[in-house]
């Protein structure tokens, strides 16, 4: 009996040192037991031009007109995080894992609702979140409307929105055929009556003027004229010539009732057009987002870089030949990252 129990108890030992402990699977959730989420720790700086303060110092306001804010911070571990800013309305939201992130905000919800370019004027909330902590948050008073030209380059840069603003500006309120300053314009073969001019009558949600292509002939074409102006040092302009990581963004629109117009927007990289094309198959104004690696030439060769030199409007039928077409443009803007709206 004594050695039975002797036998039993060194089975038992052996048994038990013979096998590995468990092995943790997959990461952990939770940060270490070091780390703390407070609102210091959530840094919101209001940008304007040639000025960046904290929003303490700003007064817990941000304006719109000529602002945008930075908020950013440093966790000193990789963790989950995830950045609301609301309204109660309105959401923007951003998310990622890291040991810190470093996002710009000019005022965009996450949808557009095909009217609103901003969040409503008010108090805005930006709350910070981290896995198994408290949330921490600060609140500002939201002011002024966006016209997308005080851009820090992080977020992106307006080239022409035919208000006069962005880095290509037009120079005034109509276009000159003769002189040409503010870009080429000419119409395609078999055209007899073209026509490059900017209006007001049915403005885009950026507001304000827009450029209006309109051509027609005697027979149907596929291909009816375009407008293109240069872009000199576009590359110097953006922290990035990733063309993965850049976004064209443009509304679109064409005559009411139109069902056969195409939106065909193009950028030139050493001598070849690089285009986006749509069937404008929608009432109003659309805001179209493209990457700028997806922009491909005719025989399917996508954007290479972004040694671009110039951005190109055309007016084209779709999906079938037209001999009397009108398309409208406006608001051409570069984002960094993601298109200006997610939704």
């Amino acid at each position: 009996m004594k050695y039975t129990k002797i036998l039993q108890l060194g089975l038992c030992l052996a048994f038990f040192y013979g096998c590995n402990p468990i092995e943790k699977v997959g990461p952990d959730i939770c940060p270490s037991d070091d780390f703390s989420l407070t609102s210091e720790d959530l840094i919101i700086n209001v940008l304007s031009p040639g000025v960046t303060q904290s929003l303490e110092d700003a007064g817990g306001n941000l304006d719109l007109t000529n602002e945008g804010l930075n908020i950013k911070s440093n966790f000193g571990e990789e963790v989950d995080w995830t950045l609301k800013i609301s309204n109660g309305t309105q959401e923007k939201n951003f998310s990622g894992t890291g040991e810190s992130f470093n996002v710009y905000w000019y005022g965009q919800p996450d949808k557009f609702d095909g009217t609103k370019m901003q969040f409503d004027e008010g108090s805005v909330t930006v709350e910070l979140s981290v896995v198994c902590h408290d949330a921490v948050s600060k609140t500002f008073q939201l002011t002024g409307t966006q016209n997308f030209s005080t851009l820090d380059s992080n977020f992106g840069v307006l080239l022409r929105d035919w208000d006069q603003n962005g880095a290509y500006p037009v120079n005034g309120v109509t276009y000159d055929p003769i002189n040409q300053s503010d870009g080429w314009s000419g119409k395609g073969g078999g055209v007899d009556v073209w026509e490059l001019q900017y209006y007001n009558t049915t403005p885009s949600p950026a507001g304000g003027l827009y450029a209006q292509l309109s051509g027609s002939g005697e027979n149907g074409m596929w291909y009816l004229g375009s407008h293109s102006f240069t872009l000199t040092n576009f590359s110097d302009l953006l922290p990035t010539q990733n063309v993965d990581s850049l976004y064209v963004n443009i509304f679109a629109s064409a005559e009411e009732g139109a069902i056969n117009t195409g939106s065909q927007i193009a950028v030139k990289n050493n001598g070849k057009s690089y285009l986006g094309l749509e069937n404008i198959n929608w009432t109003g104004w659309k805001l179209l987002s493209y990457k700028m690696s997806d922009l491909k030439t005719t025989s399917g060769d996508n954007l290479p870089s972004a040694n671009i030199t110039d951005f190109v409007l055309q007016l084209g039928a779709a999906p079938e030949p037209s001999n009397d077409l009108k398309v409208k443009y406006d608001f051409v803007l570069i984002t960094v990252g993601a298109p200006l709206f997610s939704e």
